[in-house]
C-alpha cells in the first residue's frame, strides 16, 4: 500500500528564550512551513512551543550577562566568547535575524517567562501567541530587556493582546524552577522539533526541515488513527479523573487545575487499577500496594526504573483527544 497524504500536521518545538539557536530555528521553521504551505495550501498546521528552562540554577534576578559567560568559560576565554558570538550572529543573519549581544544586560532566570508563555498558550489565539513569542525573543536578543522581570513580561503580554490579570497569578518571582513537559529525546537539547513522532534536535537547515515536514504529513494519518476522542460528558472537572475505555485499552484521564494527563489504568507493578487511587496534586497512588506515580513523568516516586505509560492529551477548543502512540519522545500536552 502506498503512502497517504493527510491535511493535518502537528508540530511541537522545545525551546528556551535565552537560546539564540532557538530563535534561529524558529526562523528556519517559519521558512520551511511557508514553502510547505505553498505546496499544500489546504494543509492545517498546529504548532506548539514547549518551554525548557536551560538554567534553572540561576538566581531569581539572573546574573550579569558577560560575567556569566566569562565565569563559565574562564577569563582567558574572552576572545573565544567573542568569536562564538560572532559565529552565532552570522548564522542568525543568514535567516534574517539580528542579534545584539552587547545590549543584553543580564542572563535571566526564565522560569516565570516560561510560566507566562505556558498560560498564554492556553488562553490566547494563534496570532496572539505568535506575537508574544516574537516579542519575548526580541526583548532578550535585541532590546536589552530582562525576561526575569515580571513587569517586563506582563507588559509584553499586554502588547500582544493578552489580559494580564489572567497571567499574573502564574508568576512566582522567586526563581523556583519551571517544570516543563519535555522528556526523552526532546529533553536533551533545544531547539528540538517533534514531527510525525520523530525528534529533530538542533537548529536545522530549511531544506532538511522541509523534507522532514513533508514526511510528517505522510505519516500523520497513522498517528491520527490512534487518537481517542474524549466525549464531553467524560471530560473530568479540575481535581477529578475519568476512566476512558476504547479499542481494548483502559486509560485514566486526569484534570489537574486545567492540565490534562492520561496514563494506563494498570499499575506497572502488578496491574492493579490506578483509576481509584488516591490523588495528591500530580501524584496518583495505587490502591493495591501504595506505589505513587508522578503524572508529569510517569515514574514511581524516587525511582527511574518503574514507570506507568503516559499519553499526550491534545485540546482543540472544547474537544480533547488522547493520542495513543508508541513513540516515547512525544510528551503529554495541555
Amino acid at each position: 500500500m502506498g503512502s497517504t497524504l493527510h491535511n493535518t500536521l502537528n508540530i511541537e518545538v522545545y525551546f528556551d528564550f535565552i537560546c539564540p539557536w532557538c530563535l534561529i530555528g524558529k526562523r528556519q521553521l517559519d521558512q520551511a512551513l511557508a514553502l510547505l504551505r505553498a505546496e499544500r495550501p489546504e494543509l492545517q498546521v498546529t504548532l506548539r512551543w514547549r518551554g525548557v528552562q536551560l538554567l534553572p540554577q540561576l538566581p531569581a534576578g539572573g546574573e550579569d550577562f558577560n560575567a556569566f559567560y566569562l565565569q563559565r568559560l574562564g577569563g582567558e576565554q574572552a576572545l573565544r566568547l567573542r568569536l562564538r558570538q560572532a559565529q552565532v550572529r552570522e548564522a542568525a543573519a543568514g535567516v534574517g535575524v539580528t542579534l545584539d549581544f552587547g545590549r543584553i544586560p543580564r542572563m535571566p532566570n526564565t522560569a516565570d517567562a516560561h510560566r507566562l508563555w505556558q498560560r498564554a498558550g492556553e488562553l490566547g489565539t494563534p496570532e496572539q501567541c505568535e506575537a508574544l513569542l516574537e516579542s519575548l525573543f526580541a526583548c532578550h536578543f535585541q532590546q536589552g530587556g530582562d525576561l526575569g522581570d515580571c513587569h517586563t513580561l506582563l507588559d509584553l503580554a499586554a502588547a500582544a493582546g493578552f489580559a494580564t490579570d489572567a497571567l499574573v497569578g502564574g508568576l512566582e518571582g522567586d526563581g523556583s524552577p519551571f517544570c516543563g513537559t519535555a522528556e526523552g529525546a526532546a529533553s536533551r537539547g533545544v531547539p528540538s522539533f517533534v514531527l510525525g513522532g520523530r525528534v529533530l534536535s538542533g537548529a536545522q537547515p530549511v531544506e532538511r526541515l522541509l523534507a522532514s515536514l513533508r514526511q510528517a504529513v505522510v505519516t500523520e494519518g497513522t498517528a491520527a488513527q490512534r487518537r481517542i476522542a474524549v466525549p464531553a460528558s467524560r471530560v473530568p472537572a479540575p481535581g477529578k479523573r475519568a476512566l476512558i475505555e476504547e479499542g481494548g485499552r483502559s486509560l485514566v484521564l486526569f484534570n489537574i487545575d486545567g492540565r490534562f494527563h492520561a496514563i494506563d489504568d494498570g499499575c506497572p507493578h502488578q496491574g492493579a487499577s490506578l483509576c481509584g487511587g488516591k490523588l495528591e496534586g500530580e501524584v496518583i497512588q495505587c490502591c493495591a500496594h501504595g506505589l505513587r506515580f508522578n503524572l508529569n513523568t510517569g515514574y514511581l516516586l524516587g525511582s527511574t526504573q518503574l514507570r506507568v505509560n503516559r499519553y499526550p492529551v491534545e485540546r482543540a477548543g472544547d474537544q480533547l483527544h488522547i493520542v495513543v502512540a508508541p513513540e516515547e519522545d512525544i510528551p503529554c500536552t495541555r
